[in-house]
């Protein structure tokens, strides 16, 4: 009967290796929050335009408070 065994911790692990994935994975996440940082801009750029015609009664700043068919 063993008591408190030690137990087995898999293979050891390359520094170097596990540096290399370390450093993948902060890239990763970098392209990630630039892709998404690009996407907001973008949209931020799409709403804020003030070129063209829009519907006041659909358009982001209309809706039932500016079409109103109770009001004479």
């Amino acid at each position: 009967m063993c008591i408190g065994g030690g137990g087995y911790r898999g293979p050891a692990v390359d520094p170097r290796v596990e540096a290399e994935a370390a450093e993948r994975k902060q890239q990763a996440l970098d392209e990630r929050k630039q892709r998404k940082q690009e996407s907001l801009a973008e949209s931020v750029q799409a709403t804020t335009s003030g070129s063209g015609r829009r519907s006041l009664i659909t358009g982001p700043g209309g809706g039932m408070g500016y079409f109103n068919r109770y009001k004479s």
